[in-house]
């Protein structure tokens, strides 16, 4: 038996129809004015209904027979007895009588005969313009009943919608005449038919990532959604003939409880399309309103724990008709072809449990996993050692279900379970499979009580795509999968891959790095003792329990270093050694700091950010593999080279002996960020350079990252960088990295990586344009300025801004990291708070996160040195002070 998932919304049990009625009755065609008042009082009554707790069942179908009333009052008014060959029918939603509040009304206008007279042309125009002068949301197809069937030959959604339709008005004989016709069209026969949902179901799957876990789910055609419930039923229609009374329990399809399962999450899936419909015109349940629609069905109004409810529940809904969808789908199959998939293959029996048919799973015996829970486990490692077997038969996956619903204790505590986990794990090729298909069964859930609190829990962020049980088992998707990527941005993963000692680490810590979120404060230091008791539970060595503990405790270190951190300061390479220890660590956090990343979103990994982690990575590493204990020194011999390299690259283009000279003048921290060809193009043209008036700009694009600037200045003027943000800002460019270095005698050079609007570097032809204007602003003195009017996007997050300073007392300068809510201008109005206090950027770091920004700065105050007590206190505030009022 399965547990019930039901809305908490309130169900007022009074018929609708009887106590709260709407009518279109007595509308006058000829007033356009108050009939377009009648429809939108019939759009309030509909939301009406919902808030007096009707059952969105009743509502639907009530919503149905309005617009029947409606539309055969102005069939009549247009076309009336005139055309006895012409009749009105609906499809569609609207055809199932469920007609929601933001559907179209989808009407099929149809004729008997060979063609359609001019007169009865004419009617129809009138007919559909003045529904269109109504501003109701029609779809309308006119059609004689040969072109109908004509057209359901070529498009399967055609076909699809002539199975579920309802007379509305006009002659019921062209109606009758026209599902003569659909039924005995030999077209889509039923293998045919089958195949062509079966695809496009693939296809609708896939472009939603294959996952029922988005963040903002699309109710209707979600993997799970509307769509499979309604694809279980026209197959039953098409291929089992089946009559609109009947059920996909009488048809034999379903058995009885999941029959009550189904229409359970009919009905839930119906009340969270409802109550999205009141808020969008959308099926997509987006983060701006998931608070609203969580209140609308009862779930409570405080903080986030009312959404994260429904979205479990919700999530839950998902897999079970996805689930109640795949048994259908096999069951017809089987009905019509006498097996699953798409070629017959022999049965080949691998033991007494369980037999391999074509590419699915089956088992012996229907009581098998009820009788011995330990066999669900060899389920699984079975498939694992049988490449070829891709899914869960239908027999199988229903004595699954049964299995894992009468379950009386979690999987890890049976000792054979964990043994065949910990088998599971070390298979580190197939272990994505088979994790991934047991997230998919919830028999991770079953397994242990820690995965069940992480699934399907939202994370409420622009910055992930996915809950965080998916986003888990989309980082061990990755680790495998990048691992032969041949993409120039993951070339560093697939060398650093390599030289990992013991993948199984890697793979067992993407599975828990996140297994704590949800609890409340750091979810990295509580999924390390998590971790650490999971290993210790499935018998890893000390060694290997360590490490996993490590690196679920630091899966966030790397980033927050990379991103947030000044990485050409010797210090911060010092102290990630030491944070590291040797190698092998660094080389798993790096793996599994990537995959990680690479799981939240498709755009976040890129070659930009792919730089500055090698250029982390490759620091560290270095300094890691000298023999000498004096890290500094180590990173010092390495700049050195580096400046052998581009005196080597210019020595044919610049005087060796000014050459020289200026490359004394260059931080060891500029050669660390740069490679010897970026250094050579720099030098280049800097000696070249002779203004002392203007700064030095150059450009150069990245390909799918951004544009860069490169900026030499003879001044430092603390204005200078502000100046830069602002103007960029009021470009509507975006910053994402920006980077400063002060040679020895005081000259400036910045690094500038930003974007247009849509995330790319900004068209070439733009370029000059940008230089004029940058130039042309470089000495304003003024700390105001005016952004453009834009879009402004309804506030879903919030996000306090926090001042936190990172310097100890023996750095020589201060350092501070700035987290506020992401928005255009935020970088220039930071920078021009500095300038306007004397203090000097002497360092940048500029990162966002979906709606979060995390900019780090290293600054001095006009004397050189760092920022005293009182200094920051004042500084705080000022900030505080210029980020509120964006």
């Amino acid at each position: 038996m399965f547990e019930s998932i039901t809305i908490p919304r309130k169900i007022n049990e009074e018929k609708l129809k009887e106590v709260f009625p709407f009518s279109f009755s007595g509308l006058n065609i000829h007033d356009i004015k108050k009939a377009r008042e009648r429809i939108s009082l019939f759009g309030l009554y509909q939301k009406e209904c919902f808030k007096k707790g009707f059952d969105v069942r009743e509502i639907i179908r009530n919503s149905s027979d309005i617009i029947d009333e409606l539309m055969t009052i102005l069939w009549n008014s247009f076309i009336g007895e005139n055309s006895p060959h012409l009749a009105l029918i609906a499809v569609g939603g609207y055809g199932r009588r469920e007609q929601f509040l933001r559907s179209d009304i989808d009407l099929l206008i149809l004729c008997n005969e060979d063609q359609i007279d001019a007169e009865s042309k004419g009617r129809i125009e009138s007919f559909v313009s003045f529904l269109w002068d109504l501003r109701l949301d029609i779809g309308s197809s006119v059609r004689t009943i040969k072109e109908t069937v004509v057209a359901s030959r070529n498009d399967i959604t055609i076909r699809s919608n002539l199975l579920e339709t309802h007379f509305i008005a006009g002659s019921a004989e062209v109606y009758d005449d026209l599902k003569k016709s659909v039924d005995t069209d030999g077209f889509w026969d039923n293998e045919k038919f089958f195949l062509a949902k079966y695809d496009e179901q693939n296809e609708r799957y896939h472009s939603f990532r294959d996952t029922i876990f988005s963040l903002e789910p699309d109710i209707k055609n979600n993997p799970g959604g509307l769509r499979d419930l309604q694809v279980m039923q026209w197959l039953s229609l098409k291929i089992l003939k089946a009559k609109e009374t009947d059920t996909l329990f009488s048809v034999g399809l379903l058995s009885k409880s999941e029959y009550d399962e189904y229409l359970a999450c009919q009905r839930f899936l119906f009340d969270v399309r409802y109550a999205v419909h009141c808020n969008s015109n959308s099926n997509i349940l987006r983060l701006d309103f998931q608070k609203t629609v969580s209140s609308m069905l009862g779930y409570g109004e405080e903080g986030n724990t009312p959404v994260e409810a429904m979205m479990r529940d919700l999530y839950r809904t998902f897999h079970r008709v996805k689930e109640l969808n795949h048994i259908v789908l096999q069951l017809i199959q089987l009905q019509t072809h006498g097996y699953v998939g798409k070629d017959y293959s022999e049965p080949v029996f691998i033991n007494r449990d369980f037999v391999q048919r074509g590419h699915y799973i089956d088992v012996l015996d229907p009581e098998l996993f009820k009788s011995d829970p330990t066999k669900i486990m060899d389920l699984f490692v079975t498939i694992a050692t049988r490449p070829n077997i891709e899914k869960i038969h239908v027999n199988c996956l229903r004595a699954l279900r049964e299995g894992r619903r009468e379950l009386k204790e979690p999987l890890i505590t049976i000792p054979e379970c964990r043994y065949r986990l910990k088998t599971i794990l070390s298979m580190t090729d197939s272990a994505y499979k088979i994790l991934n298909l047991m997230h998919e069964t919830r028999v991770l859930s079953s397994y242990m009580p820690q995965w069940a609190r992480i699934e399907g829990l939202a994370q409420f962020d622009r910055f992930h795509l996915f809950s965080v049980d998916e986003h888990s088992i989309r980082v061990i998707k990755n680790v495998n999968e990048l691992s032969h990527s041949k993409l120039p941005e993951y070339q560093l993963f697939r060398s650093v891959y390599k030289r990992i000692n013991d993948h199984e680490l890697l793979i067992t810590a993407a599975l828990l790095h996140d297994i704590a979120k949800g609890r409340g404060g750091s979810h990295a230091a509580k999924g390390a003792k998590e971790a650490e008791q999971f290993c210790r539970l499935h018998d890893f060595s000390e060694y290997q329990t360590q490490m996993v503990r490590w690196l679920v405790e630091s899966h966030l270190q790397l980033n927050t270093t990379a991103t947030r951190r000044d990485i050409t300061d010797i210090e911060v390479i010092k102290n990630f050694c030491y944070f590291v220890k040797d190698e092998e660590h660094l080389n798993q956090l790096y793996c599994l700091t990537v995959a990680d990343i690479s799981a939240t979103n498709e755009n976040v990994w890129n070659s930009w950010k792919d730089n500055i982690f090698r250029q982390l990575y490759q620091s560290v590493r270095f300094a890691l593999s000298q023999e000498s204990s004096d890290i500094a020194a180590s990173i010092k011999t390495k700049a050195l080279e580096k400046q052998k390299t581009v005196m080597s690259l210019l020595q044919d283009d610049c005087n060796k002996a000014d050459l020289l000279r200026y490359i004394r003048q260059l931080p060891i921290e500029y050669f660390m960020h740069y490679q010897p060809e970026d250094i050579s193009w720099h030098l280049r043209n800097i000696l070249r350079y002779n203004s002392e008036n203007k700064p030095l700009l150059l450009f150069s694009q990245n390909p799918n990252i951004g544009t860069e600037l490169f900026v030499y200045s003879y001044s430092n003027s603390a204005m200078l960088f502000g100046n830069i943000a602002k103007t960029m800002a009021s470009k509507q460019l975006n910053v994402v990295s920006a980077q400063v270095f002060l040679t020895n005698n005081m000259h400036v050079l910045y690094t500038f990586m930003f974007q247009n609007k849509q995330g790319m570097p900004i068209d070439t032809e733009r370029l000059n344009g940008l230089r004029k204007t940058i130039l042309g602003r470089i000495d304003e003195k003024s700390n105001e300025f005016i952004l453009p009017k834009e879009k402004t996007e309804r506030k879903i997050f919030d996000v306090p801004t926090r001042i936190v300073y990172l310097d100890s007392e023996t750095d020589k300068q201060t350092k501070l990291e700035i987290s506020t809510l992401d928005r255009n201008g935020l970088l220039a109005r930071i920078a021009l708070t500095l300038a306007r206090l004397g203090y000097q950027i002497s360092a940048a770091r500029i990162t966002t996160t979906g709606e979060r920004a995390d900019d780090y700065f290293a600054i001095t105050d006009i004397n050189g040195l760092p920022l005293s007590l009182s200094q920051k206190n004042e500084l705080s505030l000022e900030l505080k002070a210029a980020l509120d009022i964006i």
